[in-house]
């Protein structure tokens, strides 16, 4: 998580330093903490706003190990999707503090994410170890972009292009499906019929495309496709939303298990900040993120355009992304 970034939201800030003993009591009475001092050395607001101006600066190191737990849970919330909408927590955990300026962006943004929601699934694998290898989305008509390190999990190169990976003598299927919403039983399946590249191990863009079906398994049309947007879009401190299905991961169980409240799987809308863009190569931003995000896609909050395709975070640190002008270019070469 890049704090300098977080911090440098002024409202963010100061929302965070007013409710910084409710936060704080919060954490605690839910446990979790990774041991009974970790909070030692912020156990008042004097000292959460050194650490705060630290984190600001790009001066802090990381010696506030409760204040991280604290930060990550509030200032970079994970909402559930229910029905294609913004839903919010699990009932259970509805009480605990996350940041109102934070979820006011999110809300504002609702009529431009629900047009983007829909277009957003999880790729089911079938005759194979996996029951699902990672997140796709539609970026034009039929056809659905993620990223290499999902797609080799279910297709290979092969001598004439590609196609799907054989396992004891079964052709793996794979079909992308719309929803899998947390207490939700509805379903839209679409079955891949085709993998139309997939990007070289060289190669920076961790990216791959896959045609699917026109119609679902039950006739429905295929949803829209998300726009993409301009390199122009990648300005530091544009507010941004990963929507995919972050799953099981075996990194920071404690602050994972209080972030995510234990579900993982199901369609996830994770606010944040574009926090850099490295020239010929990636986006970085700080929204939270586990390994089912692979292939999320990242759209700005304001128009609704996908700015980057996710694929891959490093924990305390960066989250990096395939801009869309890059995915733009590999659709037009290569889904024709």
């Amino acid at each position: 998580m890049d704090y300098t970034q977080i911090f440098a939201d002024p409202e963010v800030r100061e929302e965070f330093l007013d409710r910084f003993e409710e936060i704080r009591g919060a954490v605690e009475a839910r446990g979790g903490l990774e041991s009974v001092g970790a909070l030692e050395g912020v156990l008042d607001v004097d000292r959460a706003a050194d650490a705060v101006k630290r984190m600001n600066e790009g001066s802090w190191d990381g010696d506030d190990g409760g204040l991280e737990a604290i930060i990550r849970q509030f200032g970079r919330p994970v909402y559930l999707v229910r029905d294609n909408t913004v839903a919010g927590r699990p009932d259970t955990f509805d009480d605990d503090p996350e940041s109102e300026v934070v979820a006011a962006r999110v809300q504002a943004a609702r009529h431009t994410l629900g047009r983007v929601l829909p277009s957003v699934g999880r790729i089911d694998l079938y005759d194979h170890a996996l029951a699902w290898a990672g997140t796709g989305w539609l970026v034009a008509e039929g056809l659905v972009v993620t990223n290499r390190h999902v797609a080799v999990k279910f297709a290979e190169r092969l001598r004439d292009g590609f196609g799907f990976r054989t396992i004891s003598e079964r052709e793996v299927r794979a079909e992308v499906d719309w929803y899998h919403e947390y207490r939700r039983t509805r379903r839209s399946r679409f079955k891949v019929t085709e993998v139309v590249w997939i990007e070289p191990d060289r190669s920076v863009r961790d990216v791959a495309l896959l045609r699917i079906a026109p119609v679902g398994e039950d006739g429905e049309p295929r949803p829209r496709p998300i726009p993409l947007a301009t390199d122009r879009d990648l300005t530091v401190g544009r507010w941004v939303a990963v929507i995919g299905y972050p799953g099981h991961d075996g990194r920071d169980p404690h602050d994972r298990e209080r972030i995510f409240d234990g579900v993982y799987e199901h369609k996830r809308v994770a606010p944040g900040c574009l926090t850099g863009a490295e020239r010929g190569r990636w986006v970085h931003h700080d929204a939270t993120t586990l390994r089912g995000n692979s292939g999320s896609a990242v759209v700005d909050l304001a128009t609704g355009r996908a700015v980057a395709l996710h694929f891959q975070g490093w924990p305390g640190q960066r989250n990096f992304a395939v801009r869309a002008s890059d995915v733009a270019r590999l659709v037009r070469q290569h889904a024709s």
